[in-house]
């Protein structure tokens, strides 16, 4: 029987990247992405994340930063990003047999019986994915999917590896679970981390060498397959087929106040459109809908509006 082998493709501050492809002049520049409200942000290129602006962030709190490192802010562009992303996913799928779209910036692919050289057939896809398309991406190799993980990880923090990261040939990946924060961990939550520092677990590698009672007591069999993956054992097979969504939402935040009704009419009527187009393409069918319209909960100038109505479908 084969060694499994799992690759990890991640894009790069995925949204980030999405505007310099479109605006290359922004490339080397703090620049930053934003939630669908502009409350938060959601992506930072690396000069951005150099100057000390976290993830998840709300605005509101890095302003100064921003005003003051003149650091660009966009909007989140989902329409762009969407379409970015079959872009990136179309070049990988032509690269691998088996594909799993884990999330609008991830996929993981199979590399099981495959005679190669995995990094430089990684480093070969990772080049390909520029020229076609100008997203960069870190790629992780590992014996399972959560090793890729980790080995996407490393591949993405150090720049001397060139975005490409093996697990796999190397005997004893101690060393580097010992350096790998539990919450880091792929399927370790905040709350699940804090419960196994608490613990006394505080690296990945301390983790893999619990008792697999006492794993399924603090984390459920769902931790227990995670741990399992760390020991190197794979258990959590490619998802080829992406689960039926239970939902689907077309949102957009706007440069400027919509000042007219009729201007809101006509952005409600596109957002609705795109909406029914996605899910028609998908083969389903709604139950219900749900709109809702808000003013910015940061403008310190206006009063804060916020409505939403929902419909049940016959």
């Amino acid at each position: 029987m084969h060694k499994k082998v799992f690759a990890l493709i991640d894009c790069n501050a995925f949204y980030v990247s999405c505007e310099r492809v479109f605006n290359p002049k922004l490339n080397n520049r703090p620049v930053v992405a934003l939630s669908n409200n502009d409350g938060c942000i959601i992506a930072r290129s690396k000069e951005a994340k150099a100057l000390g602006i976290k993830m998840g962030v709300p605005l509101f709190k890095v302003k100064d930063i921003i005003q003051r490192e003149k650091v660009i802010v966009f909007s989140s562009n989902y329409t762009l990003y969407a379409d970015m992303s079959r872009r990136v996913m179309n070049v990988i799928s032509e690269f691998a047999p088996s594909i799993e779209i884990y999330s609008i910036d991830e996929a993981f692919i199979d590399f099981t019986g495959a005679r190669l050289n995995y990094e430089d057939y990684a480093r070969s896809l990772r080049a390909t994915i520029l020229k076609c398309t100008g997203i960069p991406v870190s790629i992780g190799i590992g014996t399972t999917k959560t090793l890729a993980k980790i080995a996407n990880h490393i591949a993405k923090d150090d720049e001397t590896l060139d975005g490409v990261y093996s697990l796999v040939d190397i005997k004893s990946i101690d060393n580097i679970l010992e350096q790998t924060e539990v919450g880091e961990i792929w399927g370790v939550g905040r709350q699940l981390s804090k419960k196994l520092i608490s613990q006394g677990i505080y690296n990945a590698k301390l983790l893999k060498y619990c008792e697999d009672h006492w794993i399924r007591k603090m984390m459920s069999i769902n931790g227990l397959k995670t741990v399992t993956e760390l020991r190197g054992i794979s258990c959590l097979p490619l998802q080829e087929i992406s689960a039926t969504r239970k939902s689907c939402c077309t949102t957009r935040t706007f440069g400027r106040p919509l000042m007219k009704i009729e201007d809101v009419e006509q952005a409600m009527t596109t957002f609705a459109r795109r909406a029914t187009e996605r899910i028609r393409d998908e083969g389903l069918v709604a139950s219900s809908v749900s709109s809702f319209l808000r003013t910015s909960p940061f403008d310190r100038g206006n009063k804060y509006y916020s409505n939403s109505d929902s419909i049940t479908l016959g």
